[in-house]
């Protein structure tokens, strides 16, 4: 299972478990930024040293249920985001990523954004992803591609809820 949905397809998730739900390019901003730093920071940590000038570059996602749908991601004036709420998140790309919070530090260190998205033919590259993902479980990790043909809310860029 690859894990990634670009036509509105849900991701499979491991149950009461946390993940960053973060643009898939920002990963080269906390890759460059913390490539040097053992363990994970803490998220506030994150927040203010790579991502100092928006209040919301990831969203933190406690799964309840096996299943994430594209549904639960709700379009948000950048005015109507509460501060200190984890649930929002902003994209400029409109390519997501999941990733469990246990693996963020182990994944960018073999994650590159240019290498993801460089396909001639598809989206997003494929085979790249299944070998990134390879060494971990297919629910610690999987990728959501704005679909602008959908009824869903998650269009592209802008600003996002979890709910």
């Amino acid at each position: 299972m690859k894990n990634i949905s670009i036509n509105n397809e849900p991701l499979e998730l491991n149950i009461d478990k946390s993940y960053y739900i973060i643009d898939a390019l920002y990963l080269s901003d906390i890759k460059k930024e913390l490539s040097s730093t053992n363990g994970l920071p803490k998220d506030e940590a994150i927040r203010n040293s790579v991502f100092p000038y928006t209040d919301t570059p990831f969203a933190k996602y406690k799964s309840d249920k096996s299943s994430f749908f594209v549904t639960q991601i709700k379009k948000m004036d950048y005015d109507e985001v509460i501060e200190g709420d984890a649930s929002f998140f902003s994209t400029d790309t409109g390519l997501i990523a999941l990733i469990l919070e246990d693996i963020l530090m182990e994944l960018i260190k073999d994650y590159n954004y240019e290498d993801l998205v460089d396909s001639k033919d598809e989206l997003i590259n494929e085979k790249y992803w299944e070998k990134l993902v390879s060494k971990f479980n297919s629910t610690d990790i999987g990728l959501v591609l704005a679909n602008m043909n959908s009824e869903n809310d998650f269009d592209g860029s802008g600003t996002y809820r979890i709910i």
